[in-house]
């Protein structure tokens, strides 16, 4: 389950953060997207959301920019070697489109992720 971290901040600072908060609407489609698994490992969790095209980077809450990933704080699990390995799509640069990105599982496969909230295996190379 995708849930919101209580990270202990003051309640000044949550408001000052409510803005750049995740939709419940969109976390909630990526949560149905992913099935409850780790969209790179399938593992069962615990998961949270990771911005493939990094907010610092101009990354928005879209729902083909954000994964569910195992692992906790870009640390630990798919979470963490997505900020450490950027390969197969789980990390973009700021100059890519995410859209235009597919990621690819640690089965091998390829996928698109798209605004609907759904994958699309990649059956044709995209490049």
């Amino acid at each position: 389950m995708l849930s919101p971290r209580n990270r202990g901040d003051s309640s000044a600072t949550r408001r000052a953060s409510m803005s750049s908060a995740i939709p419940a609407k969109v976390r909630r489609a990526v949560a149905e997207r992913s099935g409850g698994q780790c969209e790179r490992c399938f593992s069962a969790g615990p998961l949270e959301l990771h911005h493939r095209k990094f907010r610092s980077r101009g990354g928005k809450h879209t729902v083909e920019n954000l994964v569910a990933l195992c692992g906790w704080g870009n640390h630990t699990g798919c979470h963490g070697k997505a900020h450490t390995d950027g390969d197969g799509g789980w990390s973009v640069h700021s100059w890519d489109n995410p859209r235009h990105i597919p990621v690819r599982d640690d089965a091998g496969r390829l996928w698109w992720l798209l605004p609907n909230a759904t994958r699309q295996e990649v059956t044709e190379p995209p490049f």
